[in-house]
């Protein structure tokens, strides 16, 4: 059998699954995000009921999907990174979004870099490297280097590695480790989110190993990619931007092996964010060229996910109409059961008049060893947290704790609590997971709004519930319109509908002039824990089939153990002179003289690298394929100039233990 766990912003969720009779036990477990062991042991305990099965017998492999890396984007958290890069000027910061996705961490601007044809445009200074890798080491959690045309050279990459390596204990990330792909901006924004997932995805994969060490399982443990397949995890410590997507892949892939009817269109609704994916002949479709996750295009090969901050545990405004997400808030059922004293809190602020931030809590997400870095306002936070969940409305009397909260939610240390679409469906009596209480009093401070004296927003908790419910589902139907949209765009220009036809088109309740109607062509598959509480209405306003498969509620864990072992790798040949042909691989450049001997070259290089990634994903005897992509420009009749030769190696395969088994069998 195989143990399939995924790590969601809200739940943990495992199954244990047979080759042969598919899902055997499901189970989930809140998400404890302040010690992800403790969420991971309580669902493997539920799953590990059966006496007469040890776990340790007959665990064949682990595999673990999450939203983690996910989730961290689009909230923006993760570790603090050091940005290295090799041979830019500070032009490339306003490219590719990547001034965003440094937020205000440092970078650092290095002489050295290559042309396009792998030769130095500049010798590397080595000093200025080391004295800005000395200033930074002690503050910041790993580095990312970039470098002008590394993929065509990785030498100055690597040689800043190198230093990293020699001069410190953090984690370093290469962009030509991550990508071939040319767009230097955009490959250094992938090298700095991977930097700063690299802390969170470690700590998860730690937690993961400890609790399966401790159950004396000993089998591989692997993690899903973005593109659904799985590698080994110390391959997704070093390179932890794969998993970005990981949740909503292994979801993709749960839902298309759960759902008995052919789907066209897979939507998963989690606790952050809700992912939207095409399916092609009983697969997700894969960007080839790179996911967007929160606005931020990557090089990561994923599925071709349309990923929105719309899930059960969003944020809701306190506007009418009601706003749901982007940001992730902890539900105030969920903070009730673990800290029942916020009871009082509630029931003391309803008695008031209204003010700013009723019905707010500031929460500790996870443990940290030593705050002194948060200085003295953070520091002075986290131990009033340390205790108790404290209310916002009290806490933003002092404005240093202001903007101390703000600081440490960045740094994913401290949560808010609020009303969210999960404490509007216990209020509705749809869900019944946790503490109800909270909830109905967090409605009525909702519905009553922060017009002090005036009359409140809504009449009563349940039209405020009510229209939370609506809020999603109309936010998923404008998600999965333009999701679609998406899809069929031809070009890197995405089509759009006008909000008003849109408006007209899920407005079924009222008579329009205009007749407008949306149709999925095909089934629309729904997964996730809420997914029955919201996609019904969703698939009577776009007039879809909808399948909700048997055990939708842990089709990511069902995902996780559906896939295969795939790894990918890219190298490039060019010609910088006629007759003259450059190899361009991990390894450096290579000149040759015949186009084949150069693409001979770069194909050997490029299988026995993306054979031993396969092998070290615990894949047994992966096999190993070619595509090559001339680009030839004809200037005549019978005339014609080389450009490039793209060169991709693919290996696939079962983990270890199953393509054991299926020899033995054989």
């Amino acid at each position: 059998m195989r143990l399939g766990i995924d790590t969601g912003g809200t739940f943990t969720d495992a199954v244990l699954f047979d080759a042969d009779l598919g899902v055997v036990r499901s189970a989930k477990s809140p998400t404890t995000h302040h010690n992800l062991a403790l969420g991971i042991k309580d669902v493997i305990n539920k799953i590990d009921t059966d006496k007469n099965i040890k776990l340790c017998e007959v665990v064949e492999f682990t595999s673990l999907s999450t939203t983690l890396a996910t989730n961290a984007i689009v909230e923006g958290h993760g570790g603090s990174i050091c940005l290295l890069l090799v041979g830019h000027n500070a032009s490339t910061l306003d490219r590719s979004a990547l001034k965003e996705s440094l937020r205000n961490d440092p970078v650092e601007f290095i002489d050295g870099g290559h042309n396009a044809l792998g030769e130095p445009a500049k010798d590397l200074d080595k000093s200025v490297a080391r004295e800005a890798i000395l200033r930074h080491a002690d503050n910041v959690s790993a580095f990312a280097i970039a470098g002008v045309f590394s993929v065509r050279n990785t030498e100055h990459e690597v040689a800043v590695r190198d230093l990293v390596i020699k001069l410190t204990d953090k984690p370093v990330t290469c962009s030509h480790e991550l990508t071939a792909e040319l767009d230097a901006p955009r490959r250094a924004m992938t090298a700095v989110l991977n930097a700063r997932l690299i802390a969170p995805i470690s700590q998860l994969i730690s937690s993961v190993r400890s609790e399966l060490q401790a159950r004396s399982i000993t089998t591989p443990l692997m993690v899903v990619k973005g593109d659904g397949s799985m590698i080994g995890a110390e391959i997704a410590v070093n390179r932890p931007v794969e998993t970005v997507l990981s949740g909503p892949a292994a979801s993709i892939v749960g839902a298309c092996y759960l759902s008995k009817t052919q789907v066209r269109v897979v939507s998963d609704i989690g606790g952050t964010t809700t992912d939207i994916a095409t399916v092609e002949n009983g697969h997700p479709r894969i960007a080839r060229r790179g996911a967007t996750v929160g606005g931020f295009k990557t090089f990561v090969e994923a599925v071709d996910a349309y990923t929105v901050g719309i899930g059960g545990d969003s944020q809701v405004s306190f506007n009418k109409p009601v706003l749901v997400g982007p940001q992730r808030a902890l539900p105030l059922c969920m903070l009730a059961h673990e800290a029942p004293e916020i009871l009082d809190v509630l029931e003391d602020q309803l008695k008031r008049m209204p003010s700013d931030y009723q019905g707010c809590f500031a929460v500790k997400r996870r443990n940290i060893e030593n705050a002194g870095f948060l200085g003295k306002s953070g520091e002075r936070l986290w131990k009033m947290l340390s205790e108790n969940p404290v209310s916002l409305e009290e806490l933003f009397k002092d404005m240093h704790l202001f903007r101390a909260f703000g600081r440490l939610r960045k740094l994913d240390i401290v949560s808010l609590s609020a009303f969210t679409p999960t404490d509007a469906l216990h209020v509705l009596g749809d869900l019944k997971y946790w503490q109800s209480d909270a909830p109905e009093i967090g409605a009525h401070l909702w519905a009553r709004g922060f017009q002090r004296g005036a009359k409140p927003l809504w009449d009563s908790p349940p039209e405020f519930c009510r229209d939370v419910v609506d809020a999603v589902v109309k936010q998923t139907c404008d998600a999965l319109v333009n999701a679609m949209l998406a899809h069929e765009s031809k070009t890197n220009i995405v089509p759009s509908l006008d909000p008003a036809l849109l408006e007209i088109a899920l407005d079924q309740d009222h008579p329009h002039l205009l007749n407008i109607q949306l149709s999925v062509n095909g089934a629309l598959a729904a997964v996730g824990a809420p997914a029955a509480s919201f996609y019904h209405d969703v698939a009577k306003k776009l007039n879809t089939k909808l399948v909700i498969p048997e055990f939708a509620e842990v089709g990511n864990a069902v995902g996780t153990v559906a896939g295969g072992v795939t790894q990918r790798l890219s190298g490039l040949i060019t010609s910088p002179a006629e007759g003259l042909f450059r190899a361009h691989t991990p390894f450096g450049v290579k000149d040759f003289h015949q186009l084949e001997s150069a693409a001979e070259h770069t194909g050997e290089i490029l299988k026995s690298l993306v054979y031993k990634r396969a092998l070290s994903s615990h894949s047994s005897n992966p096999v190993v394929s070619l595509e090559r992509n001339d680009t030839v420009v004809k200037i005549g009749i019978d005339a014609s100039i080389f450009i490039e030769s793209k060169i991709t190696a693919t290996a696939r395969g079962e983990t270890e233990s199953i393509a054991t088994k299926i020899a033995v069998s054989n």
